[in-house]
């Protein structure tokens, strides 16, 4: 009965996620379709620092918060993982919205945290492996 009752958790979580690992380049060409027109390549290195390019990733931090998505938003400060933990919620979506395919709400949150930090700063990610990329990064996407 174990099992089963496993394997139907499984089933769950991987209907409630609408997830997607993009290639650089399709989600480079995704951006772009979404309005990201300033500094694209620091946008898609972003996303490939800190999930992979993967809309459906988690990671828990140390200190208890989790981030969420492509761009690994964080719920203490930018999302509400609706589980009663304190957020600040400062981009106003529950965490959730973040694990799917559509990015719109993604780009929005991230265009608010730009302005915030007046640049990148936010992201641990970014800072360890893209501060020095250059728009060569997407030299061989066609867009």
């Amino acid at each position: 009965m174990e099992l089963t009752t496993l394997l139907g958790l499984v089933l769950v979580a991987s209907v409630a996620v609408d997830g997607k690992i993009f290639y650089k380049c399709e989600l480079a060409q995704e951006l772009k379709r979404l309005g990201v027109n300033t500094e694209l390549y620091r946008w898609v290195c972003m996303a490939y620092a800190e999930s992979s390019f993967n809309t459906a990733a988690t990671n828990t931090n140390s200190g208890g918060s989790s981030d969420y998505g492509i761009f690994q938003i964080n719920s203490y400060w930018n999302c509400d993982p609706q589980d009663g933990r304190p957020t600040y919620n400062g981009c106003g979506h529950p965490c959730s919205d973040y694990l799917n395919t559509y990015l719109g709400d993604d780009i929005q949150c991230i265009r608010q945290l730009l302005r915030e930090h007046s640049g990148w700063g936010f992201s641990y990610g970014y800072a360890d492996k893209c501060a020095s990329v250059t728009s060569s990064y997407l030299s061989e996407c066609s867009l």
